[in-house]
């Protein structure tokens, strides 16, 4: 098999609070390879962009990677001196942050930030450079892509501007795509213009995407593999249509029915009751046990770990009565 182009093992992150130490991420492992689509799908809270951000070396300064290792094209970054992992991390990888405000620079024209990256790290011409501009900017949507390339930020809606920074963020040619919640801002149109963009790239070009968000609409359509991130870790795995169909941990199965659906008729949403761990405290059992419909007295003992289920993996002791869960899911719906 050939080397992933990157590789996280047992990444682990903790950020210096006024509560105490929080342990944000704990012991996360994923390989991203040519082409994958992985969605990371959980509450907010639960470690999803600071993951995305310790991948990056763009953890704040009161937050740091305290175990782990992370390999970009094989090559252990920790070993390496800020200046090439920087060179070795903008060769491979690009980001579309949640604010487009913070990170578009408000002073410096549009065109010239989206032109940047291939005129100063490309070696292309300032010509040729605004070419490849003015192209990402027709394909992610924005009209009259000359007109608006001397604008700054500021003249444009949120819309606009969170798709300047997906522009920027594939002006470099990125092999991986970090995605940080990137058309929350964007209407439904313009969101499905761009989703079918990344699709196509990933198809085209063997562009790899790591998709962070809520909308399991979104993961659904971009999506081949998924990650379910629950107080700082994943409890399951799997292809995006088995996890969809057969969710094998009581978290996945709650954040599924909780998601509206329009083809059916209720009086009430599902929400899950309770509230996620205290992440600055000992974890003691599951995580997810005082809000589990699931629980049993083992969940209180210790914390189970991610293990095969069928063609996933879960982090559940009871992930073998999944298929009970929506038996009874099914009985519910009946009686509604």
């Amino acid at each position: 098999m050939s080397t992933p182009l990157i590789s996280v093992e047992n990444l682990s992150v903790e950020i210096k609070t006024d509560r105490g130490l929080l342990k944000a991420i704990r012991g996360v492992s994923f390989d991203i390879n040519a082409g994958d689509s992985i969605g990371i799908v959980g509450e907010s809270g639960s470690g999803k962009s600071i993951t995305l951000k310790a991948i990056l070396g763009l953890l704040p300064n009161n937050a740091h990677v305290s175990a782990g290792k992370i390999f970009v094209e094989g090559k252990d970054i920790s070993t390496l001196d800020p200046k090439s992992r920087r060179a070795l991390l903008s060769k491979n990888t690009g980001m579309i942050f949640q604010d487009a405000i913070a990170a578009l620079n408000p002073v410096i024209k549009i065109g010239e930030q989206i032109s940047e990256v291939p005129r100063y790290r490309l070696g292309k011409s300032k010509d040729e450079s605004k070419a490849i501009a003015l192209s990402l900017m027709e394909k992610v949507g924005i009209t009259d892509s000359e007109s608006r390339y001397s604008l700054y930020p500021h003249q444009l809606s949120g819309g606009l501007r969170q798709r300047i920074a997906i522009a920027i963020a594939l002006s470099g040619s990125p092999k991986i795509l970090f995605c940080d919640e990137p058309t929350t801002a964007l209407d439904v149109t313009i969101q499905a213009q761009v989703l079918r963009l990344l699709n196509e790239l990933r198809t085209n070009s063997g562009l790899g995407i790591v998709f962070v968000t809520h909308d399991l609409a979104v993961v659904n359509e971009l999506c081949d593999d998924i990650r379910v991130m629950y107080a700082g870790r994943f409890v399951e795995s799997g292809t995006v249509q088995k996890t969809f169909n057969e969710p094998t941990h009581p978290y996945t199965f709650s954040l599924l029915k909780a998601a509206p659906d329009p083809d059916q008729s209720v009086h009430r949403l599902f929400t899950i009751s309770g509230e996620a761990p205290n992440l600055t405290q000992p974890v003691v059992g599951c995580p997810f046990a005082p809000r589990c419909f699931s629980v049993t007295s083992q969940c209180s003992e210790s914390e189970p770990e991610l293990l095969p289920i069928a063609q996933s993996k879960s982090a559940c002791f009871n992930s073998v009565d999944h298929t009970k869960w929506a038996a009874e899911d099914s009985k519910e719906g009946a009686r509604r």
